[in-house]
C-alpha cells in the first residue's frame, strides 16, 4: 500500500461569476488537467500543462533547488504541480495553481475540462 506522501492528483476548476456588467469566467489548473474553451468552433486553451518538459517550469523548479532528470521531478513525477505529492515538495513539485480570468462573450459557446487522460488522446 502507498502511503499519503506518494499520493497526488491534478485538477482544474472553472467559476463563473458576475461582475458587473460582465460574466467572468475564471479558470484555475495545476498539473495537466486542461481547460480549453471553444470560441466560434476554435478552441483556446485556459490553462497551463504543468509538465517537466515545460521550459518555464523547469526554471521555476530549479528556482526553488530542485532538479529535472530525465523529464521528471528528481527523475520521479512527471507533473510540476500537484495537490499532494508531499514527498516531491523540498523538489520543487507546488500546489500553486495558473489562474486565468476571461470575460465571457456571446461566441464563447463551450468549456471542455479533462485529465490528461483525455488530453494524451485528443488535441484541444
Amino acid at each position: 500500500m502507498m502511503d499519503a506522501d506518494h499520493c497526488g492528483s491534478t485538477a482544474v476548476v472553472a467559476i463563473i461569476r458576475h461582475e458587473a456588467p460582465h460574466n467572468i469566467l475564471y479558470v484555475g489548473n495545476v498539473g495537466d488537467s486542461r481547460a480549453t474553451l471553444s470560441k466560434n468552433g476554435t478552441a483556446e486553451r485556459l490553462s497551463i500543462d504543468h509538465k517537466a518538459t515545460d521550459p518555464q517550469e523547469i526554471a521555476r523548479v530549479k528556482s526553488v533547488g530542485g532538479s529535472i532528470m530525465d523529464n521528471r521531478v528528481a527523475g520521479g513525477l512527471a507533473i510540476t504541480r500537484a495537490m499532494g505529492d508531499m514527498s516531491y515538495k523540498s523538489f520543487g513539485v507546488s500546489c500553486s495553481p495558473f489562474v486565468v480570468r476571461h470575460v465571457l462573450r456571446p461566441f464563447d459557446k463551450y468549456l471542455i475540462m479533462g485529465s490528461d487522460g483525455v488530453w494524451d488522446t485528443i488535441s484541444d
